[in-house]
């Protein structure tokens, strides 16, 4: 989770996992007389999390960021879980409907997950315990256009650089079907009920 600093404004990126971060990480990173820190992804954690994927309150704790504006993208929780799934899939050549379309075997997974197999990344943290009541939030499915940069200039009075040169496929339209994983309505079912927060505070249907 970077801060990103342009003269004398400052924010934090509050980089919740599948949800764009790099691609967002990316326009601030290219544009001009923005400055980085904090963004050096599978080289330092704090408290054995990578630190660009760390949760309320622990950016607070370690970079002492509570009084510059922080940002967050969210994402359907469907759709962010889908993506993280699909990346094991590729890895480990499993068919995880058969594993998540047991309610009881979805928990033991997640529980795994959490505390054992992706606890360093944080791919399965619930995305409310990423942000606080200051985090302003900017949804994924808004895309991250001309409309994102006014957001973000608004919120932060950092401008950032649309750039053609920064690939935009994967989080646009079409493309991005590709690189969801087809998971079966028990499985959403088992989702829609563990991350029931998430729908709720950032306004998706169930």
């Amino acid at each position: 989770m970077p801060i990103f600093t342009q003269e004398n404004n400052s924010c934090y990126f509050v980089h919740i996992p599948r949800t764009g971060g790099r691609y967002v990480s990316s326009l601030f990173e290219n544009s001009k007389n923005v400055e980085c820190k904090y963004h050096k992804i599978n080289v330092l954690k704090y408290d054995g999390i990578d630190c660009t994927h760390l949760h309320y309150p622990l950016y607070n704790y370690h970079f002492g960021v509570e009084n510059i504006p922080h940002i967050a993208v969210v994402r359907n929780p469907f759709d962010k879980f889908s993506s993280s799934i699909r990346n094991m899939h590729y890895s480990h050549k499993i068919d995880y409907n058969d594993i998540l379309s047991n309610e009881k075997s979805f928990i033991e997974f997640i529980d795994n997950e959490l505390n054992v197999s992706s606890f360093h990344n944080s791919w399965f943290v619930p995305q409310n315990r990423f942000v606080s009541s200051k985090t302003y939030i900017w949804k994924y499915e808004w895309g991250f256009g001309n409309n994102f940069k006014k957001w973000v200039f608004k919120k932060t009075k950092i401008d950032i650089d649309i750039s053609p040169n920064v690939s935009y496929e994967r989080y646009n339209g079409e493309a991005e079907k590709q690189y969801i994983y087809k998971l079966n309505g028990r499985v959403k079912k088992n989702i829609r009920r563990y991350y029931k927060k998430d729908y709720k505070m950032f306004r998706y249907f169930l």
